[in-house]
Parts: structure tokens; sequence; C-alpha cells
């Protein structure tokens, strides 16, 4: 199970990612593509409309204009010079024959400028707005801290945040939510903890003065009749065996909260194992005039832990045998398909109230009107019922109606075979 949350978590966290990329990828390229447009549009209207008045302007700031007489350039016209010399020159012809010329080389330097001017502003502006989208998207890192500490916080408070971040915002409601949940479990868990402690120190302080009481009458009567002492001693034993059962409950409570069920699987036929099962219970279903019908495939084989099985079987079973009539009989089934090996122990008798279906597996569960309450127990029980099959990959369920229990328990034949 936890591997199948964890792979949940990746894809989830890959989803994210997939699409934080795609919403920066697509807002760059949206952006680098309007600015280009404006760019060049810009660039298009500044060189045809604007930069020729401004290149004149620069001209005239920069020279003036240097008057040849006609005479002079048609002497230097015969010596064979031309006024269309010179890059850096530029020359105007009078009507009278007059040349007017000027040295442009400022503007011709401007004027060489404006390719690389043009490049170098259009590259400054893509590589602002890449600057501004990572800056952008570092805002999702602050959203992100703030998230988790309002979570932290504040469990009651939904978390909002942008829509790039909407895969972990899903993740982290759901994970508030969650928290929420086990934090209030958690709370009403050790609340029946405190309660079961509080019953079971009452319980315990019961039987102890009762054996105590019986003990000391023999000690201070060694005469009393044979038959009395012989029914003192039997009570007492009783009271005894009481206490121990209580002492029991309190080792359960301390051994399953602080350490988890370790499985040591083997090959285990399931019609003897089932059939010992039934066996080592055969007294206590006697005792209430009950018999204990087990069937199961003879050839049939488990590869599972037999002694925490056994234990997590037999819990269900002494549950059905504390609630079944009188006469009536408790059936434990098996069935075996190709990938599930599934156990039924079904009895006739007081059903369980719907909404104690689910909660009767809850350690500590003990409520006045459930099955796990009878005789002062713990309701640790089916808690460690399930807390065994879960260990072995499998699943536990209960189902009441019509005055028939049934607990269903699953095991996938991946991990019992």
């Amino acid at each position: 199970m936890r591997g199948k949350h964890g792979t949940k978590a990746v894809q989830a966290k890959n989803a994210q990612v997939r699409l934080l990329r795609r919403h920066l990828w697509l807002g760059l390229l949206a952006r680098i593509t309007i600015f280009s447009a404006i760019f060049f549009l810009t660039s298009y209207v500044l060189d045809e409309f604007v930069l020729d008045y401004v290149g004149e302007a620069i001209a005239d700031a920069t020279s003036s204009w240097i008057t040849i007489p006609a005479e002079t350039v048609n002497e230097m016209a015969r010596q064979g010079y031309s006024y269309t010399d010179g890059e850096n020159w530029q020359y105007a012809l009078g009507p009278d024959g007059t040349v007017y010329m000027r040295d442009i080389t400022i503007y011709r330097f401007f004027r060489a400028l404006k390719i690389p001017l043009f490049i170098s502003f259009y590259l400054v502006g893509c590589i602002i707005i890449v600057f501004w989208m990572l800056n952008r998207s570092t805002k999702y890192f602050g959203e992100l801290s703030n998230a988790v500490e309002s979570v932290i916080a504040n469990k009651d408070e939904p978390v909002s945040l942008s829509p790039e971040l909407s895969v972990t915002e899903s993740k982290l409601n759901a994970l508030r939510l969650r928290a929420r949940s086990d934090e209030a479990a958690a709370i009403a868990a050790e609340e029946r903890k405190n309660e079961m402690v509080a019953y079971l120190a009452h319980d315990i302080r019961t039987p102890l003065t009762s054996v105590l009481g019986y003990l000391g009458l023999l000690a201070e009567s060694p005469d009393l009749p044979r038959d009395v002492r012989s029914k003192y001693t039997v009570t007492a034993l009783e009271k005894a065996e009481r206490l121990e059962g209580l002492v029991e409950e309190f080792f359960e409570i301390t051994r399953y909260n602080l350490q988890s069920i370790p499985i040591e699987r083997e090959r285990v036929n399931i019609s003897l194992f089932l059939h010992q099962v039934a066996d080592e219970l055969y007294p206590q279903a006697s005792e209430r005039g009950l018999s204990i019908q087990v069937s199961a495939n003879d050839d049939a084989m488990f590869f599972v832990d037999g002694e925490k099985l056994a234990r997590a079987i037999g819990n269900v079973v002494r549950n059905a045998i504390a609630f079944a009539d009188p006469g009536s009989a408790v059936l434990i089934a098996c069935a075996v398909n190709e990938d599930i090996a599934t156990i039924t122990i079904s009895d006739e008798g007081r059903e369980i109230a719907p909404v104690h279906l689910e909660a009767i597996f809850q350690k500590f569960f003990r409520e006045d009107g459930a099955r796990a309450s009878r005789e002062g127990g713990a309701g640790l029980g089916l808690a460690i019922a399930q807390e065994i099959v879960t260990a072995h990959g499998g699943t536990i369920r209960a189902s009441s109606l019509n005055g028939i229990t049934t607990f269903t328990i699953e095991l996938p034949l991946a991990l019992s075979l």
C-alpha cells in the first residue's frame, strides 16, 4: 500500500511539474512573440518615417555646408575630380552650378549603429522577458511555502493557490483534510484509550478484591469444611484467571502501540490451519452450546505467518462465539480462486449496527451496544486482527444483516501462495 501511495505521489508531482513547465514555456513564447511583433513593427515605422528626419537633424547639428563656386567646380572637373568621391561627405549641386558640401562623419557613425542597436535592444528585451518569467516562477515557491505553513497552522482554512499550481493545491487540501481527520481520530482514540484504562483499572480492582478476600478467608479459617474450601479455591482461581485476562489487555495496549507486526511466512495447509483454530476455541464454544463448522479445500495451501494469522482469525471467531445465539453454529469457510483466498466467519445472533461496522475495527472501540464491548474487553481483538491481515497484504470487513454477521478476510495469492 505504501508503494501505491508513493507512486501516486510521484505521479502527482510529475503532473504538477509538467503543468508548471508548460505554463512557463507557453507564457514565455507568447510574450516573446508579442514583443517581437511590436518591436519589428516599431522598427519598421522608425526606419521608414522617423530615422531619416533624425539623421538630417544630426547632420544639420554636427556639420555646416561649404560652398564651392561654379568656376572652381568646372576647373576641378577638367582635372578629373568627382564630387561623389568620399564616404563621409555629402554633396549637393545648386542650379547655378555651385556645389555645396558638408562633413557627415558623425551622421554616418550613428547610421552604422542602427542595425546593431536594433539587435541589442531586441536581445535586451528578450532577456528582460526571460528574467521576468523566472522571477514570476519564484513567486510559486513563496505561495507553496505560505500554503504549507497555512496547512500546519490552520487545518480548517482551505488552501488557495494560482491556477498553475492547481495540482498541488488539490493535494495540499487533501493533505489538510487527511491531517484534520487523523488529528480527530487520534484525539478520539486517545479518549477511548483513557476510558479503557479507567474501565480496566476498575475491572482489575473487582477480581483482585475477590481473590484477596477468598484467600484471606482460607488463610484465616483453616478448619473450614472441605467443600467450602474447595468452593472458595475454585472461585479465587476463576477471579485470578479473570485478572490475568485483564492484565493481558494492558499488555496488548502497550505492545500494539509501540511496534508494528513482523510477518514470517511459511507454507500452511488451509484446511488443517482452520481446523486447528476451531479446535483451540472449542471449549469456549461448548460453554455457550455452540458448534464450530469448518469448510475448506483439503489441498489448498497458504504462504503466511501461521501464528499471527491464527491469532487474527481466532480473535474474529471469539467475537462470533461471544455473540452467537446459544445452540447455533459458527461457520468458518475458505474459498480460493486464481488471485485471492477468501476466509469468512459467520454467526447467527446479535447484529452489528451499520454505524459500528467500520468503527468496530478501531483500537479501543467500546460502546454499550457494540459487540466488542462485552465482558469488559478493551476493543483490541478486531483491531489486532485487522493489523495482522493488513500486514499480510489483505483486507478484512464486516457485514451484518437479518441476524447473520459475517467477517470476510481476503488475502491476495500473490503474497499468500
